[in-house]
């Protein structure tokens, strides 16, 4: 829906020091916004709804540390399907909670995958069912040097 019945335009410099601001800070209120973009509480709200609908904001979240919940080992897994199996394998990515991330990629291989489990042999245990439809590759993340972030906008 769009609220604002906005013409959708390119992203200007207000605009992104809001998103910079809200993923620094996603539960800052309007009016922290405002003041620290230097505008009003409404013209803010307003900006926001612009880009909800433009689909540049696409939902509010938080971040959660896996280790809490005893989900200490993360891991990438390279798959490459067997013919006739991408299908298949791509909808096992899906149903699977213990991947968190899947991409379908270019090159040898047809997925990238990062899995975050409890140990090493629940990470066996999703490696092995994708055994019968795909060859892997396994990478156990021993440390992130670089936490998911916003690329340059």
């Amino acid at each position: 829906m769009n609220r604002s019945r906005y013409v959708i335009r390119p992203l200007d410099k207000i605009d992104r020091a809001i998103i910079a601001a809200l993923t620094e800070n996603g539960r800052m209120t309007i009016r922290e916004l405002a003041a620290k973009i230097g505008l009003s509480s409404p013209s803010i709200k307003e900006r926001i709804h612009k880009m909800e609908d433009a689909g540049a904001i696409q939902g509010f979240t938080i971040v959660v540390d896996p280790t809490v919940f005893g989900l200490c080992v993360a891991a990438h897994i390279r798959m490459r399907a067997m013919p006739g199996e991408v299908k298949r394998v791509a909808q096992m990515l899906i149903d699977l909670p213990e991947v968190v991330e899947a991409d379908r990629v270019t090159g040898e291989d047809c997925f990238m995958a990062k899995v975050i489990v409890s140990d090493v042999q629940e990470l066996q245990s999703v490696v092995d069912q994708f055994l019968p439809f795909s060859s892997t590759d396994t990478a156990i993340v021993q440390s992130t040097t670089i936490v998911r972030r916003l690329p340059r906008l």
